[in-house]
């Protein structure tokens, strides 16, 4: 099984609009919803487990990432990342800063 998640980085996750994503990705898959607070700061991630991510990831991409309306409020607060949960291996698949290096599917 893998997961994909995509975690809004702590900065903004108390304005960002959560029903607003979550309408947008149910039509491909309900995300579990992770959220916890440490030193005042909260933490959201959005997990798709899957045991398919080069289907998902796709899908993802387009409704979030390559959407022309959508991804300049989703691409500039946000990481993806996948996980194998068998061999804990992660992959980078967004970051909000252009410059990281990403790994691919």
């Amino acid at each position: 099984m893998y997961c994909i998640s995509i975690q809004i980085q702590p900065t903004f996750a108390r304005e960002f609009n959560r029903d607003a994503f979550l309408q947008r990705v149910r039509p491909i898959r309900s995300p579990e919803v992770d959220t916890y607070e440490e030193k005042g700061k909260l933490f959201v991630s959005f997990n798709f487990f899957t045991e398919f991510p080069q289907q998902l990831w796709p899908a993802l991409q387009n409704t979030l990432y390559r959407d022309s309306e959508y991804r300049s409020i989703i691409s500039p607060i946000s990481v993806a990342i996948c996980e194998n949960e068998a061999t804990g291996d992660c992959l980078l698949l967004h970051h909000f800063d252009a410059n990281e290096p990403l790994d691919t599917l």
